[in-house]
């Protein structure tokens, strides 16, 4: 019994990786500005969304891995193969508009953290984003991973920040599942970029991927499941840390924000600088972290869909010269745009969010297609349970963001 146990852990250990990335990579500088401004606009309002919200990544990001374990292929392959170029190039334009929008605004968090820590931008961002590029075309995927993971230890730099903020923590933990405000169209918008950034189209992409990149077979599904249900679930524990610490800062004091870098400016006057400095911390780690996955997730589906080569496990440039030519050009033109004078993504944060939110009624049909296919899934096909849940979530964020966008359109 014993040893079976330590066994299972092994290989535990072994699959650990893509479900847990990909839920924190959604957590990028993009989505830790999401949540600060919707908080600061919200308060504690805005954690009653998070349950729901976590639900729909682990379901959905579950299917999107056995997809990819039972196919051996990505996304962007079935969506070539089933629905053909013309599909493929439509929706490839569509993802390649709003993952720059993304990558140049993980660009811009790790400018704003670094401003924050005192270094000059103008030195450190060209360098860590030349090293980036560097590891992941030099290094193989096992080492990718690890580093990675490594970079995940630092998002407790968030629950330390909220704990120093002293929030309220019975008003906290209440409004998780008691709404705490009126549900009004700007609610609705808010909550859609909210979810927008913490379930991405981008992170469907790359999670069908990445596990086809590390050639996960049937035998060990059960164990990418439990890995992808552990990496929402701490995604999430972490977003709830991430809102306290602005909402006990910054929403009872009025102060409605429209960035991240602003948040951990304000919040030292009421948390103190410990807070604040850890805030800005978080903030880099995230950015970086969002320099990698996102052009990644580009670099992914424009092999997948056009038919290159692709993976982080060829290091011959010859062959991936695409792939990772296709990283290479996101992070320049999201670099060029934040070095513009007068610049600042994180301005129209929640419109980013909130289009990628619209996005996912797409993908989760997609999901739902090749889910149902006997010819790919075989005996894993989606259940009954698992097709309600999907089709409930697409319409409920379709009906949603169409309220969303009247509120919007009407000014309320």
């Amino acid at each position: 019994m014993f040893k079976k146990r330590i066994r299972q852990i092994t290989l535990f250990l072994a699959i650990l990786g893509p479900g847990i990335i990909t839920a924190f990579a959604d957590n990028d500088a993009g989505g830790v500005a999401t949540y600060s401004v919707a908080a600061s606009k919200f308060g504690y309002q805005i954690l009653t969304i998070l349950i729901p919200v976590t639900l729909v990544l682990a379901i959905t990001q579950e299917i999107g891995a056995r997809i990819a374990v039972m196919s051996g292929k990505g996304l962007g392959d079935l969506i070539r193969e089933r629905f053909g170029i013309k599909t493929s190039i439509f929706i490839f334009i569509f993802l390649f508009i709003v993952n720059v929008s993304v990558v140049t605004q993980n660009v811009g968090g790790i400018k704003a953290a670094l401003s924050l820590l005192g270094l000059d931008y103008r030195i450190f961002l060209p360098l860590l984003l030349g090293v980036l590029f560097f590891v992941l075309l030099k290094a193989t995927y096992a080492r990718i991973e690890r580093f990675f993971l490594v970079l995940l230890f630092f998002y407790v730099a968030y629950i330390i920040s909220a704990v120093l903020a002293k929030p309220d923590w019975s008003l906290a933990f209440q409004s998780l599942f008691i709404p705490q405000g009126k549900i009004t169209f700007d609610y609705l918008f808010t909550s859609i970029a909210v979810l927008g950034t913490t379930i991405t189209a981008w992170g469907q992409f790359f999670i069908n991927s990445y596990v086809k990149d590390k050639h996960l077979t049937p035998s060990k599904l059960k164990y990418e499941q439990i890995e992808v249900y552990i990496g929402a679930f701490l995604t999430d524990f972490l977003s709830f840390f991430m809102i306290i610490a602005v909402v006990a800062t910054l929403f009872i004091h009025n102060i409605v924000i429209e960035n991240a870098a602003q948040a951990s400016f304000a919040m030292k006057p009421f948390a103190g600088d410990l807070a604040s400095v850890l805030f800005g911390v978080g903030l880099f780690v995230a950015g970086f972290l969002g320099c990698a996955i996102v052009p990644l997730s580009t670099a992914y589906a424009f092999s997948e869909f056009f038919g290159y080569e692709g993976s982080l496990d060829i290091t011959e440039l010859k062959r991936t010269r695409l792939f990772y030519g296709m990283f290479l050009v996101q992070i320049i033109i999201a670099t060029i745009i934040i070095f513009l004078p007068q610049v600042n993504l994180f301005q129209i944060t929640l419109y980013i969010s909130f289009f990628n939110g619209l996005m996912l009624p797409l993908i989760f049909y997609f999901l739902y297609r090749f889910a149902n296919d006997e010819e790919i899934m075989r005996e894993y096909k989606n259940t009954k349970l698992q097709n309600f849940f999907l089709v409930g979530s697409a319409i409920v964020i379709s009906v949603a963001g169409l309220l969303g966008v009247i509120g919007l359109l009407i000014g309320l």
